[in-house]
């Protein structure tokens, strides 16, 4: 890092130090043309200016030190420091920090002499973050708008994570000792602008002249200090990485030189690269760590300096296949659980919230998601596929994950993974920042012997062996995962538990490949983050703020949506033949009851359906089994003598408060669950609890009878009424919070055959017949007069439990003497739940009737015309699209519309599992 006299020299004055921007000389000082003239030299890069700067701030630093008042330091002997501040909880301050010997920088850092360390006490608030235009919400609240959103204590501390312990006090000074430690704070927190300044501009792109007087960001010593601390802490992250994995330091020069192919990217040039790289290409190992452009890399540097300098969230999120989401593995071994792991506790010191979402499903592909990526998926930063056991081939349904994923929400993300003609032709067309991740094997030990395995570090032991030891490898379990373990109190499932879980197939990696893919991945952004913190100390030389141009993203952004909603070449325009080719250009919303998904509460199809007359809606009735922490796993341990990587880099400033079994002031554990996230400002909560625009009532409301009227009618045809049915229920959604992120708990409830299997997959619906009646969904701000349906026609007649024993819709005998018969045929689909299970629609009845209504109007669809509009897009996917008209509206307007059987009695037992709209 570059550190600047200037800056060092103020710190030595605690709060009388002046930002580097404008406090000096801008007539707010008092010595006004002396400063004056100091600010101008110290913006030069000149290095006999530097010395001049150095030498008369010597000179004013004695004079200040003369009369400088007890109350901000530290006076006499030794070095002052900035005192630091008042602690409102009870917990004890982080004495003592010993001078470390810093491991050797990876070739991307650059670094200084840090900072005189300082110590402050461990805040005993929880961690909280802001908000962008869209909320994003996991286990644990994200706003930090409520209290102090400037303060650094409140959300640069570690919070202890289910299963991962922190270190215990021993452990966490010998690692400091080898490692080194977090020092920075900040001492000037209290007089830091309370409210977010930022949420007022686009994007939270505030000009270098808004930041409030005394923002942070224009704070030299706070800037320096803390880069310089991040600088180190990412460089320990990397250094700490290699050792795990067997090429720690001290190493010679080739050895250096060589275990940097572990996780080296290619930089590639488009342009002229019409090809895969070599790895990445036919018969490629893809063993490194990845390759990406320029471009592109800068790209997600600026999205990483955007993020800190607005302390944000970074969101990195994930679609994929089975193997992908970890089948097999608990969820927090997972890959991206991973990541996570060890790269939350480094984003928090930097003041950024991260996001981590293994969205993932197994026995899919990624369209039934991407059609509503923004609403599913949430905002990302970072957007992952993972599909190419489910989706290889299908180069127009890749196309249309990237591009919904970069069209959707309010930020546009970096996007890794996916066919590399996709990529290249987004990237050169509307300059999407692209690249593709490797698996980091190109740095794995191989094992020759039985002896020299025991010598290769547990983390890469027995991942790739030689000819000769082969059998060392297949014989060592890739999988471990318990589906219970007996609790202190007692608790347990209802249901008989597996000895392991579902999923260990050889076609899924065990926990130390899906380790390995975390560290490639969390190595990579590592490597950007270094980057970023680069540049923005060479960008504040002369001062802070870092200049707009390094770091603002909303006139990147919009360049990039622009070129993509012109773009009408690609391989997406192929998906015609099965859904509106206008999906390719116009971002979507969605809604469902597929787990995992963003913000899983606004999200949801419940969330939208309207209410019965007497105000009744279907729900999820599923219940954790318990709350709390999991009896301890030893499938998470670390044997003892092997390397803690998340030690390292989460060893000190922790939240003591928040260890296990302990409470925060507002009853937050380890395993909370905020189950009440904010919504996004498109949509406000009303009071019926469905998501809507609270602002505007609904122009169809009037357009339905209700129950009152339909008494009051009783002679009137039930065909020429939408009445909201009583008979569709949820099924198949698990307990919990499930939007896929670490903290988050799901589907741990008693009739699990693995409770603590802990993954957020599962394909719920909303599952009716012909006796539930109408399903009536509010749809908001439509305006492209896109609605496409994704329906599950496979159900079986016990799978519909609310009209079980019902004889007529609703389970109500009305005077409808045109009422269509009921038929109480049972369905032939096997009724086990499982992957062999049927997913074919069932033969129908031939009188059987589909029909659907927007905003009154009803379209209804004989047995032939049903079967030729539905589409079958992937494996479990089958839509039908109900509008595909450019013209419906000239601006946005909420929409209702239905969806019902007829003819078919219990035998046509349908789910809905999705709607999107555009």
């Amino acid at each position: 890092m570059q550190a600047l006299e200037m800056e060092q020299a103020e710190s030595l004055t605690g709060k009388h130090r002046r930002r580097a921007r404008t406090k000096i000389g801008n007539g707010k000082s008092g010595n006004s043309a002396s400063t004056s003239c100091l600010a101008t030299m110290a913006q030069t890069r000149s290095f006999v200016g530097k010395v001049v700067v150095v030498a008369a701030l010597t000179f004013l630093l004695m004079m200040g030190l003369a009369s400088h008042s007890p109350d901000d330091g530290k006076s006499g002997d030794g070095p002052a420091v900035a005192k630091p501040p008042v602690s409102n909880g009870s917990a004890n301050a982080d004495n003592g920090v010993a001078a470390t010997a810093q491991p050797n920088a990876s070739p991307t850092t650059k670094v200084t002499a840090a900072p005189v360390p300082t110590t402050a006490p461990v805040p005993a608030a929880a961690a909280t973050t802001p908000t962008t235009t869209t909320t994003q919400s996991g286990a644990l609240p994200e706003s930090r708008a409520s209290e102090g959103f400037s303060a650094y204590s409140k959300f640069a501390t570690i919070v202890p994570m289910p299963q991962v312990p922190l270190p215990e006090e021993t452990q966490k000074e010998a690692l400091g000792a080898k490692w080194g430690h977090w020092h920075f704070w900040d001492g000037d927190e209290d007089t830091r602008p309370p409210d977010d300044f930022t949420a007022k501009f686009p994007n939270r792109d505030v000009t270098a002249e808004e930041f409030p007087e005394d923002a942070w960001q224009g704070d030299a010593v706070f800037v320096n200090h803390i880069l310089n601390d991040a600088d180190q802490l990412i460089t320990r992250a990397m250094e700490a990485i290699f050792t795990e994995y067997g090429h720690g330091k001290p190493l010679p020069n080739e050895k250096l030189a060589e275990r940097m192919k572990m996780f080296h990217w290619d930089k590639v040039d488009l342009a002229t690269q019409t090809t895969p790289p070599q790895k990445y290409g036919v018969g490629g190992n893809r063993g490194n760590g990845g390759w990406t452009t320029r471009r592109s890399y800068q790209g997600l540097v600026r999205r990483l300096l955007h993020a800190m300098m607005t302390q944000d969230t970074f969101t990195v999120v994930m679609g994929g296949h089975s193997a992908a989401v970890g089948q097999g593995n608990h969820f927090r071994q997972s890959y991206m659980m991973q990541f996570h792991k060890i790269l939350q506790p480094i984003f928090a010191r930097v003041g950024v919230k991260l996001i981590t979402r293994n969205m993932g499903q197994g026995g899919m592909g990624t369209s039934h998601s991407a059609m509503g990526s923004g609403s599913i998926y949430g905002n990302c930063d970072l957007l992952i596929w993972d599909s190419g056991m489910t989706e290889k081939g299908d180069l127009d349904l890749i196309d249309l994950f990237l591009r919904q994923g970069l069209l959707s929400g309010d930020r546009v993300p970096v996007v890794w993974g996916g066919n590399f003609e996709v990529l290249r032709h987004l990237h050169e067309n509307a300059d999407v920042d692209v690249g593709e991740v490797g698996t980091g094997m190109d740095g794995v030990i191989m094992v020759e012997s039985e002896a020299q395995a025991k010598t290769i570090p547990w983390a890469a032991r027995y991942m790739a062996c030689t000819d000769s030891a082969k059998d060392l490898c297949t014989t060592e379990p890739r999988f471990c995962a318990k589906c219970w373990i007996d609790r202190d109190d007692g608790v347990k499932p209802t249901t008989g538990q597996r000895d392991s879980p579902r999923g260990q197939v050889k076609w899924h990696p065990g926990w130390r490949s899906h380790q390995l893919q975390g560290r490639v991945l969390a190595f990579s952004v590592l490597d950007a983050l270094s980057a970023a913190v680069n540049e923005w100390s060479e960008g504040t030389m002369g001062g802070p703020p870092l200049a707009d141009d390094a770091w603002h993203v909303t006139d990147y952004y919009n360049n990039i949506r622009t070129k993509l909603r012109n773009l009408n070449d690609g391989h997406c325009k192929s998906i015609s033949d099965k859904l509106p080719e206008r999906m390719c250009t116009v971002p979507m919303q969605a809604r469902t009851q597929y787990t995992p998904r963003a913000n899983p509460e606004q999200t949801s199809l419940t969330s939208i359906i309207k209410p019965t007359s007497d105000g009744w809606v279907p729900k999820n009735n599923a219940e954790l089994l318990y709350t709390g922490p999991d009896a301890h796993n030893t499938c998470y341990d670390i044997p003892d003598g092997e390397l803690d990587v998340y030690a390292v880099v989460a060893g000190r400033r922790r939240h003591r408060n928040l260890e296990a079994g302990h409470e925060d002031e507002n009853g937050n554990t380890p395993r909370h669950l905020d189950t009440t996230p904010a919504l996004t400002p498109q949509h406000n909560l009303s009071t019926d609890g469905n998501v809507g625009n609270s602002n505007t009532q609904s122009s169809t409301d009037t357009l339905y009878a209700t129950d009152d009227t339909e008494a009051k009618r009783q002679h009137r045809q039930l065909d020429d009424a939408i009445v909201p049915g009583k008979g569709w229920g949820v099924f198949d959604e698990p307990a919990g919070y499930c939007d896929g992120t670490f903290d988050a708990v799901c589907a741990l409830q008693a009739d699990n055959e693995c409770a603590l299997y802990g993954h957020h997959d599962a394909r719920g619906a909303l599952v009716g017949n012909e006796l539930s009646g109408w399903l009536v969904m509010k749809l908001s701000d439509l305006v492209e007069g896109i609605i496409v349906l994704k329906l599950h026609t496979w159900h079986t007649d016990n799978e519909s439990t609310l009209t079980q024993g019902w004889t007529s819709v609703n389970n109500q005998r009305t005077r409808n003497l045109r009422e269509s018969p009921v038929h109480h045929q049972t369905s032939s689909i096997p009724q086990e739940r499982n992957l062999m299970r049927s997913y074919d629609t069932p033969e129908l009845p031939d009188a059987f009737v589909f029909e659907y209504a927007i905003n009154g109007k009803i379209t209804s669809l004989n047995k032939k015309d049903f079967l030729e509009k539905k589409k079958q897009v992937q494996r479990v996917v089958e839509t039908i699209t109900l509008l595909d008209d450019a013209s419906f509206t000239s601006k946005p307007q909420d929409v209702e519309v239905a969806v019902r059987m007829r003819n078919c009695g219990r035998q046509c037992t349908f789910g809905v599992s999705h709607i999107y709209w555009a």
